[in-house]
């Protein structure tokens, strides 16, 4: 415990000067960092109305309704839900997750360093470096990506608990990387597809030269990280052909690739990548070093001593190289015909998103110098240039108080272009309806009308027979109901709102979101998978105590 202590001390005080402005009043403006506190307050509204899993907010898009959590990375939300319970406000809960996974950013880092590395000073290089990173401060303080900040958290935790369950497979262990796995899809799933490969790849590599049975424990933490997150990624797999982004791209994606000034010369700005004033694809000086020692460690064993080579702590630095070396290629346009033809990295849109992992790889890599006669002294001169030209970035831009009321009340789609908007929408609103439920068509009158995030019900006196428009966009799963009795739901309309014909005399109507027959399975999967993992850690428990 003492030991446990004196690196989460150690892990707060190189990430104070890094967090401070979160401890400002207020906030600031980021480009995503705003809409993650009305993403958070939106999914309190629908765990309140027990839409378990939050699926279809109700109140975004005008009030006309959106998929977004079918679709958008949920884990920080969940998160935020939790800190949120605790008693902080929805500005305040966010800027805890920013902050948060900054202290535990360098803290696993720590772990993973130290253990792969085996010692303790290549754990502390690797920690600081990883936090003083210039795309860290472009995450935090200009971007404002959640999703991205706690992948960061978690990339290093993996790899802690890979080399912990190599060197002795638990079930603890196969459970924690099941769990960590599978918040890692759900926290940022570009991320997971991008890291994913490189943390299986690295973990069999391992294996396989220690020689050790734990493919077995390593395969059955995977599978089961897939079924605990299977009810988000399965949905927003097989239900994308349902929306807009199916059939247009984000963002053009030659547009993103940075130039090799870029990415070796120090720039900063707070804009968009396209602009002039836009942020920086920067790796860092002393981070570029690093990955030049890294290079020229590698060539100098290929060339003068390849005995080196037979070394595990060789192999290990020699895959992580050149994984590394992959990883620049596909920031550069040279790599475009890779992004365009492997499954799912043709789906990202955004090439300098690999700025994170490259960040990862060479922080953890900055440890092994430590292994090296000369590489200490390299080590920590690299620290001192990564704080000195890293720490003058972790500022914002400004400062404003907006208060917990008006994230509340912001009600657009929180994404850039509107893409997770179904493909029967023919014409976006940007203003909310005058009436929840309106007649389309006929004559009638609409009363007692009551509505949440997953149900809409109300009276219909109706002279003749009517079209009745419920102001909430359709999407699968939504059903209606005529005096208990299941009814054909149109959504024609330019809308794409919900239309239902209507009988003359009075009826009770009901509109109810559910689960599909696809959602449901992978619910179940998920469900399922948890209880596997559950009685895998009873029993582990009941066999200790006996």
């Amino acid at each position: 415990m003492r030991r446990i202590g004196l690196i989460s001390l150690f892990s707060l005080l190189i990430s104070a000067p890094i967090i401070l402005p979160f401890f400002h009043t207020g906030y600031f403006p980021t480009h995503d960092g705003e809409w993650a506190v009305v993403r958070l307050a939106d999914m309190f509204r629908m765990l309140r109305d027990f839409q378990i899993p939050a699926r279809y907010s109700g109140e975004l898009n005008f009030g006309y309704g959106y998929p977004l959590f079918n679709f958008a990375y949920p884990f920080p939300y969940y998160l935020g839900i939790a800190i949120h319970f605790l008693g902080f406000g929805f500005v305040n809960t966010i800027k805890i997750i920013f902050a948060g996974s900054v202290i535990f950013s360098a803290f696993f880092m720590f772990l993973a360093s130290r253990n792969l590395w085996k010692n303790t000073w290549a754990g502390i290089i690797s920690a600081i470096m990883y936090i003083y990173l210039p795309y860290r401060m472009v995450d935090l303080y200009v971007r404002g990506s959640i999703g991205e900040s706690l992948s960061f958290a978690l990339f290093p935790l993996l790899f802690y608990l890979s080399v912990k369950l190599i060197k002795k497979s638990s079930v603890l262990l196969i459970s924690s990387i099941a769990f960590v796995t599978g918040a890692l899809i759900m926290t940022h799933n570009i991320m997971a597809v991008l890291f994913m490969p490189i943390f299986i790849v690295f973990s069999l590599i391992q294996i396989i030269l220690k020689k050790r049975r734990a493919i077995k424990p390593f395969v059955i933490s995977i599978v089961l990280s897939f079924g605990l997150s299977a009810f988000f990624w399965v949905p927003a797999i097989f239900e994308k052909s349902n929306i807009l982004l199916s059939q247009t791209p984000i963002a053009d994606r030659s547009l993103y690739f940075a130039t090799l000034k870029q990415f070796i010369f120090p720039k900063w700005g707070y804009g968009v990548p396209t602009d002039p004033a836009g942020f920086s694809y920067q790796l860092g000086l002393a981070h570029l070093a690093a990955f030049a020692f890294a290079i020229l460690s590698l060539l100098f064993s290929l060339i003068k001593n390849k005995r080196y080579l037979k070394e595990h702590f060789m192999k290990i630095t020699s895959i992580l190289t050149i994984i590394t070396v992959f990883f620049v290629f596909l920031l550069f346009k040279p790599s475009d015909f890779l992004w365009r033809n492997i499954p799912f990295l043709s789906e990202i849109n955004y090439p300098w998103i690999t700025l994170g992992i490259l960040g990862f790889l060479v922080s953890l890599l900055a440890g092994s110098l430590f292994k090296h006669t000369l590489g200490k002294y390299v080590a920590v001169s690299l620290v001192i240039i990564s704080v000195f030209t890293v720490l003058p970035y972790a500022k914002p831009e400004y400062y404003f108080n907006k208060g917990d009321d008006y994230y509340l009340t912001n009600d657009a789609t929180t994404t850039s272009s509107n893409e997770l908007m179904p493909l029967w929408v023919k014409k976006f609103t940007f203003q909310r309806p005058a009436k929840k439920v309106e007649i389309a068509e006929g004559a009638g009158t609409v009363s007692n009308t009551s509505y949440n995030s997953k149900k809409i019900i109300f009276d219909v006196l109706a002279k003749e027979n009517t079209k009745i428009r419920i102001n909430t966009i359709y999407y699968p799963g939504w059903k209606a109901y005529i005096d208990n009795k299941e009814v054909q739901i149109f959504y024609e309309n330019e809308y794409g709102a919900i239309d239902i014909l209507i009988p003359s005399g009075k009826h009770l109507v009901k509109a109810n979101f559910t689960e599909t027959p696809l959602r449901l399975i992978s619910d179940i999967i998920s469900v399922s998978s948890f209880f596997v993992l559950l009685l895998f850690i009873i029993k582990r428990n009941k066999y200790a105590i006996s």
